[in-house]
């Protein structure tokens, strides 16, 4: 599967690039802005900074660099680029995910299940007036925004990164509180078992035997407060630490501000990346229609068609059974795509199962592919059709992307505009049309279409059905 190279920096990314000092950087960008591609030019830089220094005062001690990102797939991508950047002896580079890295750290934690997990969760939290995945959502939210010690600020903080609906008043919080998070931790400590955030309390307040000259943390959005306190502890005493972030594209229950995680931020510090060079006008004008309305904050950099520089055909949107939809884009393939020189995903939210018909398909039609979710290292071989979940996409880009199958059973929501699960799920798939370079193709099946649909401008979208 191809992956992005060598870039030549643009104007805006050269303002970011020629301020190597020490300290916290944050880079706000929309996506198809360049803000991974910054973040490891300046990874580039800031080694020659740091390797400089140890040259002068003749130090033989490795500069030690960890690229943190949010999932295994994005880490593979990343890896492939990171490593490409960094090409000195004298330099020790980590790519992982939190979890992995706490992880290799400590081995020998026994950690809950997911299964387990739910399982306890929703039994702790049956009585609550909740569905069980927004309780599941909350649950993780409040413990890895807060400490232990700090739990109780859980009652009256701002519920930042969550929607407004459902309502979570004070007496509503007690009863998360006290009926669901408390017993759940003292279960699993009882039980000798470790939760994710476990970890990232622990390095919160422990620190590893070789701290890190360089961290670089990409889609920062999507990782907890903890993890963030955890990340910034593993700091040397002389150190560089960027934050790569849009919160627009947060798609995980989420929500800290700097101070909360111990960082004063100066506006020099923050640098915004605005032009789209990833997609056309064509792709970034549906992604803006997806998005218009959803509420945004400070670190947040809304899809802007207007900033795109280039032009393209207009998406296409198929009407009919799923058959139908995928003879359609494989016909699509044959004709239009030459898959020596350009990249294909087949996007998802659910993904697994979900993807046995059309891998039937691809099959028959003799077009070779790989399955990404959650694999550990970029695919090394010629294949350049991709299938991926939505999440998994995330901080990735294709020359084409088709998410077919968009109906109301895979994007399950409550009923209101302002509902939590729906804003995630409309910011899920502009991040996904977002991912193309030249073009997107949805579908849907009549009168089992998802609500998302309705989010797409019909003057955004060619119309075609199948």
């Amino acid at each position: 599967m191809r992956a992005l190279r060598d870039v030549a920096p643009t104007a805006e990314q050269l303002g970011i690039l020629s301020r190597n000092e020490l300290g916290v950087e944050i880079i706000r960008g929309a996506a198809g802005s360049g803000k991974t591609t910054t973040a490891l030019l300046r990874l580039r830089s800031l080694v020659g900074l740091f390797l400089s220094r140890r040259r002068r005062v003749k130090s033989e001690e490795p500069v030690r660099i960890l690229v943190l990102t949010y999932n295994r797939t994005l880490r593979g991508y990343i890896d492939e680029l990171a490593r490409h950047q960094v090409g000195a002896a004298e330099v020790e580079l980590e790519v992982s995910t939190f979890s992995k890295w706490a992880t290799q750290i400590i081995p020998t934690a026994q950690i809950i299940s997911r299964n387990e997990r739910v399982k306890r969760i929703k039994e702790f939290g049956k009585t609550l007036p909740f569905d069980s995945q927004f309780l599941l959502d909350e649950v993780e939210y409040v413990m890895g925004r807060f400490t232990k010690s700090e739990l109780s600020n859980y009652l009256t903080a701002r519920r930042d990164g969550r929607g407004t609906v459902p309502r979570v008043e004070k007496p509503l919080r007690e009863r998360i509180l006290n009926e669901v998070i408390i017993p759940y931790q003292n279960s699993i400590d009882s039980d000798s078992l470790w939760d994710w955030n476990d970890f990232a309390l622990f390095f919160s307040s422990n620190n590893i035997e070789q701290p890190y000259d360089i961290i670089i943390c990409d889609e920062a959005q999507d990782l907890s407060a903890n993890e963030l306190r955890a990340i910034k502890n593993q700091l040397a005493q002389e150190s560089s630490i960027t934050f790569v972030l849009d919160t627009a594209q947060r798609i995980y229950a989420r929500g800290y501000t700097w101070v909360e995680i111990g960082l004063t931020v100066r506006p020099e510090q923050v640098k915004r990346l605005s032009r789209n060079y990833r997609n056309t006008r064509q792709v970034a004008a549906l992604a803006s229609s997806v998005m218009l309305g959803i509420p945004a904050d400070e670190d947040a950099t809304m899809p802007d068609f207007s900033k795109s520089s280039r032009d393209g055909n207009l998406p296409i949107l198929l009407l009919g059974r799923f058959k139908s939809q995928a003879d359609f884009v494989i016909n699509y393939i044959k004709k239009n795509i030459d898959l020596n020189h350009h990249s294909v995903a087949f996007l998802h939210p659910l993904g697994g199962g979900w993807f046995d018909d059309l891998k039937t398909y691809l099959n028959d039609a003799k077009l070779p592919f790989v399955e990404m979710t959650r694999k550990e290292t970029w695919p090394k071989g010629n294949e350049n059709i991709g299938l991926c979940t939505l999440h998994s996409s995330k901080g990735l880009e294709f020359d084409y992307v088709f998410i077919l199958g968009l109906n109301a059973e895979v994007t399950k929501h409550g009923e209101e505009e302002e509902d939590d699960k729906l804003q995630t799920l409309r910011r899920l798939l502009a991040m996904g049309i977002g991912r193309a370079r030249e073009n997107v193709i949805l579908g849907y099946k009549p009168g089992a279409a998802s609500k998302l649909i309705d989010y797409l401008a019909s003057d955004k979208v060619e119309v075609i059905n199948v």
